[in-house]
């Protein structure tokens, strides 16, 4: 690339030594001069395009690097910083990110060498004529850059101001689109466009006081690098008519002048380019920078045969140092034990298998599993060894097939299949327009709840993990599916040759009456622990009163995630 800039910035030359053999008569060699110059030109053309297939290479390669090493962070990053998080404003965010890293790559690695050597050559074919020419260039070179940098920081801060403008505008495009049905179910179309309409505004205003930084930047930058043009070629004249320079110097400079100053006028727009893309790419690259805090040990254990006993021993936690949802909270659940967990909404029962996941840390206590603490465990580990069916299963924008396979990509079909029969998924499979192969939608929106919630179940039992956490697996299912997924479920979890650990958070009670133990909650403590038949015995008992006021099964509403 070198070599190619240096070949390529020998036109001025060339063009007084034609000039100086015309001059004196020379054309035989000004014809040679001429061959010479062509093969030049071939040879810079050649050079250069190597090195742009070298630094191409190298710049899709790192920017690939780039985008996996972002990606792997955030899937590292706690459970917290994403329900923290913007899905619209991270799109967006990255999406720029991408998109710089060329435009900073290109200004970097290229456009900056190429002008530097540019220089480099302007700068000695000066020296050697006259030094005034040199420190003329020099000293106007430095004023625009310092007038320059002073608008590009003017540029940056417009630029931060637009980029959360537009992160707002992305964020509330990503809501729209992903609670599109919630806005129809409510009629409030006019309030999202309006609220939609204001978020434009305010991007519109902030795009427009950047996009004027811009013509400021051009009015002053470009008339400094015009009356610099102007002051080189006023001084090659005053010496050509002096006599201190002949006619071939003189197109020397002039050349020169006319091509590399507007270069230096592309130097300063690609200055301002860098700062706009550097704002952007620094965002972007900050991602690697988030803080991970529930991480791996340095020196992990291994649980080589998992039995599946969990203990909670004194557990407390609270959701951003707030107030406790966990307190004290200590359970032996044994090896293949079905425990369920019931409570009212707020209780800490959805904690508790978060925590087992280890989407948090305990803020006090630990959690064991078959003597091992969670925390010396790799979570990939841990996660493995545990199989979760949430209460609202989301899915992936791909096929049923996928889906469901997501628990075991080693899996047969054959298996896929079983576990899709037990869950009763090939019940309504089959009136889909591609069976397996149906594309379920973002987020499994073209499922119905139920739907989502067999399929979520299938990769459960595809899995077959050793523990098994059942949050409001069966809330969206009707009676007779409930009946019929309940007992898939009891049939894996009491498997006599390979009985598995259980833990049913519940709002219906019907699907815990078989649980080994109950473990009634409140206010993020133990308060009754028995069977079903022991709790409903027990006169005052909270179970007792829950049983009395649930209809239909249920207790409440719906638990929020941060209980």
């Amino acid at each position: 690339m070198i070599l190619a800039l240096v070949l390529s910035n020998l036109s001025p030359f060339f063009v007084k030594w034609l000039t100086q053999a015309v001059q004196d008569g020379q054309l035989d060699h000004a014809f040679n001069l001429v061959l010479i110059f062509g093969l030049v030109l071939v040879a810079s053309n050649l050079l250069e395009n190597i090195g742009f297939f070298i630094t191409d290479k190298n710049m899709v390669g790192t920017s690939t690097d780039i985008s996996h090493a972002v990606l792997t962070h955030i899937h590292n990053l706690d459970f917290a910083y994403h329900t923290n998080k913007s899905s619209g404003r991270l799109i967006s965010l990255m999406k720029r990110g991408d998109d710089a890293f060329f435009t900073y790559y290109d200004i970097v690695n290229r456009q900056f060498l190429g002008i530097i050597i540019s220089f480099a050559v302007m700068f000695t074919a000066f020296a050697r004529l006259r030094y005034d020419y040199l420190l003329f260039a020099s000293c106007l070179l430095i004023i625009t850059i310092l007038v320059a940098f002073f608008l590009i920081k003017i540029n940056i801060r417009k630029r931060i101001l637009f980029n959360n403008a537009d992160d707002d505008v992305s964020s509330a495009r990503v809501d729209n689109l992903v609670n599109f049905d919630t806005v129809k179910y409510f009629a409030n179309e006019k309030f999202e466009q309006k609220r939609f309409s204001n978020l434009l505004n305010i991007w519109n205003k902030r795009l427009q006081d950047y996009f004027f930084t811009f013509r400021y930047f051009d009015g002053i930058v470009g008339n400094l690098i015009n009356i610099s043009l102007v002051g080189i070629m006023f001084l090659a004249v005053r010496d050509l008519r002096s006599g201190q320079i002949v006619l071939a110097d003189f197109l020397l400079v002039t050349t020169f002048s006319m091509t590399l100053f507007p270069k230096m006028m592309h130097l300063l727009f690609s200055l301002r380019e860098l700062a706009k893309k550097h704002t952007d790419i620094s965002t972007y690259l900050n991602l690697l920078d988030e803080e991970v805090s529930v991480k791996d040990p340095v020196n992990p254990q291994k649980i080589e045969s998992v039995k599946g006993e969990i203990t909670f021993d004194q557990v407390g936690f609270a959701y951003e140092n707030k107030q406790l949802v966990l307190e004290d909270f200590s359970l032996n659940i044994k090896s293949g034990e079905a425990i369920a967990l019931v409570g009212f909404s707020g209780a800490g029962k959805t904690t508790i298998a978060k925590l087992l996941m280890r989407m948090y840390d305990p803020t006090q206590g630990k959690i064991l599993i078959d003597g091992v603490e969670i925390n010396n465990l790799r979570k990939d580990d841990l996660r493995k060894m545990v199989g979760v069916v949430p209460q609202d299963p989301l899915l992936f924008n791909n096929t049923v097939y996928f889906n469901i396979s997501y628990a075991n990509h080693q899996a047969s079909k054959e298996e896929v299949l079983a576990a899709s029969k037990a869950a009763q998924v090939d019940v309504f499979i089959k009136d889909l327009p591609n069976g397996y192969e149906t594309i379920v939608g973002e987020r499994g929106i073209k499922l119905s709840g139920g739907q989502r919630q067999r399929l979520a179940i299938a990769r459960v039992l595809l899995e077959k993990p050793k523990i098994i956490v059942m949050d409001e697996a069966t809330s969206s299912l009707d009676s007779a599916s409930e009946k019929i997924i309940q007992e898939a479920f009891w049939d894996l979890v009491k498997d006599k040759y390979n009985p598995r650990t259980s833990i049913i958070i519940a709002h219906r009670l019907s699907t815990i009456m078989q649980a080994d133990r109950i473990v009634v909650m409140d206010d993020g403590k133990i308060a009754e622990v028995g069977s079903h038949q022991e709790l409903i015995d027990k006169d005052g008992g909270i179970y007792q009163r829950l049983w009395s006021l649930q209809k239909n099964g249920f207790i409440g509403d719906g638990e929020d995630e941060s209980s």
